[in-house]
């Protein structure tokens, strides 16, 4: 096991001569420049220089004069002219942020000198009140992340995965590796000679990926999320990277032939790249598509841990138990940084989203964050409770950290702690976060792994490291599907009974809409007649005058003849007279139907004005039944769809279950 191997590593660096008395400040030292020969240099003279001149230079640095401050100590630079406080590592050891903490075996040196100390270095390192600041450089743990290698369409998840238990043991053993997917909720455990796969949310077994090379190490999913990469085996027997799609759990690909345990492996960006490191103290980095041995890269002195691509595929970093830590060119393996703060072994490496912040975790109990663009440490995060054993960042640049003091700890993008989860009985050996940031999931010595939500309280779940065999989760899949054809019989009864109300209600609806329909349709038709009849009456009205004047002149016409009649009794005469009173007569008569038919008309139409009035009234009514129908259709329909999503919800859980039945029935044969 990489994380048994407990060192001892010696103080480097810096060492301080501790004094109980602190210098004043000026009254106005806000206001004006911090500089070395007005300010830094009495405070190193009262605490650092016995130790750091240049007739003795404690770890190879002195800090008595300006110039041989900037040119550092064994273990190089340790200010910078950048004013980036967290990536000065004088600051680091002097606010016991990184190890050695100054002065050796010492409090801290009193605070007013500290913020001092961290204004000089703040305001770009002045030399004298003549000095000029250089501008600042970005702060590279200013954060955002990128959408790059997240997968078109919804993320990559298990299909249909193998069910049978490699190896079936009373308990598990120490948790080696867990992995998380980059866009899914689908966490990896590493078992004996296998891989467990669990949903990320509900807990639940998905299926367990055979490793019959021994013990995976280590377990990285690919950028897109669709493949699992495995690195393990087998201490001093064989060392090998497996990669497994994740969708139906077949392996794809296994690559290396090592004479040792692999501890560590990665792939690229595009997966045309794996690499790998352990024991053997090389990294070696193969062609994924034939296996072909692409570099052999021998610049580590002792064992690799840990070894990362960048996302971006350009870089690759591997660390080791010495404290080394290399960065190196991917397509050429060609040396890129050699980072060497750390004084004890390097367990763990993560890189941010973007691929400019590298994060190791070392068992000199710090996390360093380190900016590919400087090549140096922009932050060392002292985590608290001795070594680090695992550290991962998510895609909002927060890391999670995993400590042998039984710990996990959150941080965000600039290095603060935010969170400490409970502890655990043992110390942790893996932890990462998921795919949302939404939980941790890390495990123990004891094999015991769990996840958390990080919200408050934070819900842990158990998950099984050492999975049931697959008889025995066959039977409680059998249980749950007795259960569930149980509650299945009550819920298609009540989803019938539901669908007959609905149905009948739905009649009473359309029957009611029907009714209102047709009472607006005879208020319309009675309105219509109504209208109808007033036009005849009027158009008949018109007639009239045009009547009247003209029975006016054949009534002239009757009186002229008349009178021209005289007492004439001639029978021509007086039949011509006879014929103009007839014409009179019925023109006179034609007047009076004419002035009968308006007024039959004018009684027709306000007859058909009450009759539309009483239908009106009846709309009303029509409506509001109408709206108590729809009501009730409406409480009917939720009622079935409530009782269907009910029955659908567990014919739904029957047929998953049916599924695993299926799967496990045929692992146990």
């Amino acid at each position: 096991m990489k994380f048994s191997r407990f060192l001892t590593s010696g103080a480097l660096g810096l060492t301080f001569l501790a004094a109980p008395v602190a210098l004043a400040a000026p009254a106005d030292e806000a206001a004006k420049k911090v500089t070395f020969d007005d300010d830094v240099k009495p405070i190193f003279r009262q605490h650092c220089l016995t130790c750091h001149n240049q007739s003795d230079k404690r770890g190879g640095l002195a800090i008595d004069s300006y110039g041989a401050l900037l040119e550092g100590g064994g273990s190089g630079e340790v200010v910078w002219d950048d004013g980036d406080i967290d990536a000065s590592r004088l600051w680091q050891l002097v606010n016991h942020d990184d190890t050695p903490a100054m002065p050796p075996d010492q409090p801290k040196i009193p605070a007013k000198q500290l913020a001092t100390l961290k204004a000089w270095i703040a305001g770009g390192i002045l030399e004298n009140s003549g000095s000029k600041a250089k501008k600042k450089k970005k702060n590279s743990l200013a954060f955002v992340a990128p959408s790059s290698g997240k997968p078109e369409g919804p993320p990559p998840m298990p299909t249909t995965l193998p069910q049978k238990v490699p190896v079936v043991s009373d308990r598990a053993a120490a948790v080696t590796a867990i992995g998380v997917s980059p866009w899914a909720p689908l966490i990896a455990v590493a078992g004996q000679k296998q891989i467990s796969l669990y949903h990320g949310e509900t807990a639940e077994l998905l299926g367990v990926l055979p490793f019959e090379e021994g013990i995976a190490q280590s377990l990285r999913f690919s950028r897109d999320g669709r493949f699992l990469i495995a690195g393990g085996g087998e201490h001093s027997v064989l060392g090998i990277a497996a990669v497994y799609d994740i969708e139906n759990g077949s392996r794809v690909a296994t690559v290396g032939d090592e004479l040792d345990v692999v501890f560590d492996a990665d792939c690229n960006d595009n997966m045309s790249k794996i690499a790998l490191g352990g024991p053997q103290k090389m990294l070696r980095i193969f062609d994924a598509t034939d296996g072909t041995l692409l570099f052999d890269l021998k610049k580590h002195t002792d064992w690799i841990y840990a070894v990362a691509f960048s996302p971006d595929g350009v870089l690759v970093a591997s660390a080791d138990r010495a404290g080394g830590l290399v960065v190196w060119e991917a397509a050429t393996g060609r040396q890129f940084l050699d980072l060497t703060d750390h004084k004890g072994a390097v367990n763990s490496i993560s890189w941010r989203d973007d691929s400019n912040v590298l994060a190791s975790a070392s068992d000199d109990g710090t996390v360093k964050l380190w900016d590919m663009i400087q090549g140096k440490a922009v932050k060392s995060i002292n985590v608290g409770g001795g070594p680090v054993n695992a550290v991962r960042f998510d895609h909002k640049g927060q890391l999670v950290t995993a400590s042998r003091d039984h710990r996990v700890r959150l941080f965000d993008a600039s290095g603060n702690k935010i969170k400490e989860f409970p502890a655990m009985s043992e110390a942790v050996l893996e932890a990462a976060i998921t795919h949302d940031s939404s939980r941790v999931v890390y495990g123990d010595w004891t094999g015991k792994v769990q996840l958390t939500t990080i919200a408050d309280p934070p819900v842990p779940t158990p998950l099984a490291a050492n999975p049931p065999p697959a008889a025995e989760r066959l039977k409680a899949v059998e249980a749950t599907l007795a259960s569930i054809q149980t509650k299945l019989k009550p819920l298609a009864a009540a989803q019938q009974a539901a669908k007959a109300k609905f149905d009948a209600a739905e009649k009473q609806f359309k029957d009611a809409q029907a009714a209102q329909a047709a009472a607006i349709a005879a208020v319309m038709q009675s309105e219509e007649k109504e209208a109808s009849l007033r036009q005849q009456s009027k158009q008949t009205r018109e007639k009239l005058p045009a009547m009247v004047t003209k029975s006016r002149d054949q009534h002239d016409a009757v009186i002229a003849a008349r009178l021209g009649l005289g007492e004439s009794s001639d029978a021509a005469q007086m039949e011509a007279v006879a014929n103009v009173e007839a014409q009179l007569a019925a023109q006179l008569s034609e007047v009076a139907e004419t002035r009968r038919a308006v007024i039959e008309l004018t009684k027709q139409a306000d007859a058909e004005k009450v009759a539309s009035g009483d239908l009106i009234a009846k709309i009303k009514p029509a409506e509001e039944m109408a709206l108590q129908k729809r009501d009730a259709l409406l409480d009917a329909q939720n009622e079935h769809r409530q009782a269907k999503l009910a029955h659908d919800a567990v014919a739904a859980q029957m047929s998953e279950q049916d599924r695993k039945k299926e799967a496990l029935a045929e692992a146990v044969q």
